[in-house]
């Protein structure tokens, strides 16, 4: 049956934005102008109701979502703290002090700082606690879907005293969300594994029905093969993916620090060569910061993961219009092949076919310098402190040295 006409996304994001009218660059950083007129009390999502008479100018942000929603509302020059991962717009890898988070951070030093307001997404309540018993306005985001991430939004530009751009924020991802589903209304909905982390590769983490993950699958117009789970994510078998053969494998921890996973190594997983995503190499390696934090890029990944199930619906409006992390997208363009760069070229050109093609624009760490570039065999990488390329595969591993493609420790499955 042929597929029926749809408007273009861009056409349809167009117009619902004409309505909203225009925005101001979402990354502002200077002072802005504020508004609030009375007290201001918030009930966040610990339950906790806290009242502002004056919008906050020392903020602490730990959480990288939360601290480029604050730049979004143009309040990123009221930032005194953020954890460490935050690095989202650039201006946020220049605020000190960077606070670690895991397992825990650090009550005092947070004291210290005299913040009028602390951001926190955290499961359990145990740092909010103590920060509120010593006075400190803490407030608690952990929306759980997209529309709740959108409201909190919303709330936050209250807060800050920028409640119209807060709004505008909302809307326009609502519209871009409305958009979507609207273009890929009536279209096929395939079978899609949303794999979260595979440190253990025979009992993976896969996405449930709700939750940011589960949520944007369905609205990008996928079923989940794992959407009768009773909650957000768990722990699977790597049997009953098999069983449910996916058709498409949606790859959220090709970054991890540990046990990075790549389609080359979901591929040569004992049995998942029966899996039709397999046979068809539809597998697809994300940055999942575009996918599972509470800020303005969250219809990005949206977006983004909308083209990945169905780019037919697409490819009229030239693909999506992503936004860029450092200049640099988070896939690549419809029929963009960039080069690689940093050895990446010289690695591929000694290993041949066993390299693969790029399945997206390579990306860098902020905090190492290090460059990614995923391709259909593997992950290539380029750590910048002692400037060697690498390339990991199931099959192998490789470095490129002075001496040439070196293989190293053949047949291991980790990333270098």
């Amino acid at each position: 049956m042929p597929i029926r006409s749809v408007p273009t996304l861009a056409a349809l994001v167009a117009a619902a934005l004409l309505a909203l009218g225009a925005l101001a660059p979402a990354q502002a950083q200077g002072q802005s102008q504020t508004m609030f007129p009375s007290p201001i009390t918030v009930t966040d999502d610990s339950g906790v109701q806290t009242t502002f008479n004056a919008p906050p100018q020392r903020i602490v942000s730990l959480n990288p979502g939360h601290t480029e929603t604050v730049f979004a509302l143009g309040a990123g020059d009221r930032l005194v703290a953020v954890d460490s991962y935050s690095d989202y717009p650039p201006a946020a890898q220049q605020i000190q002090p960077r606070l670690t988070t895991y397992p825990s951070v650090s009550i005092e030093t947070i004291v210290s700082l005299k913040p009028d307001l602390v951001l926190a997404l955290v499961e359990r309540d145990d740092v909010l606690v103590p920060l509120r018993q010593q006075g400190v306005p803490v407030l608690k985001f952990l929306p759980k879907d997209f529309q709740a991430a959108t409201e909190e939004i919303a709330t936050l530009g209250r807060v800050l005293g920028t409640p119209d751009r807060g709004a505008a924020l909302a809307a326009q991802m609502r519209a871009r969300r409305d958009a979507i589903v609207q273009a890929v209304a009536g279209a096929p909905r395939p079978r899609l594994y949303y794999e979260m982390d595979a440190s253990d590769p025979t009992k993976p983490f896969a996405a449930g029905p709700n939750g940011f993950y589960g949520q944007l699958v369905d609205l990008a117009g996928a079923t989940n093969i794992f959407g009768d789970l009773p909650g957000d994510f768990s722990q699977v078998s790597a049997e009953s993916v098999v069983a449910r053969d996916p058709e498409l494998i949606i790859l959220a921890d090709a970054y991890l620090p540990y046990n990075a996973q790549t389609p080359a190594l979901v591929a040569a997983r004992p049995g998942w060569d029966e899996i039709s995503a397999v046979q068809t190499n539809a597998i697809y390696a994300i940055q999942e910061e575009y996918f599972a934090w509470p800020s303005p890029r969250l219809a990005d990944g949206l977006e983004s993961l909308a083209y990945l199930v169905h780019p037919d619906r697409f490819a009229a409006a030239g693909g999506v219009q992503l936004s860029t992390k450092d200049g640099v997208e988070p896939y690549c363009a419809p029929g963009q092949s960039p080069s690689f760069s940093f050895g990446f070229q010289a690695l591929s050109e000694a290993l041949g076919p066993s390299m693969g093609q790029p399945t997206e624009c390579a990306h860098a760490d902020v905090a190492s310098g290090d460059t990614y570039q995923q391709t259909t065999k593997g992950l290539a990488i380029y750590r910048r402190a002692d400037n060697v390329p690498s390339f990991t595969s199931a099959l192998g591993r490789w470095a490129l040295t002075a001496d040439g493609v070196v293989e190293q420790d053949s047949g291991r499955s980790d990333t270098p």
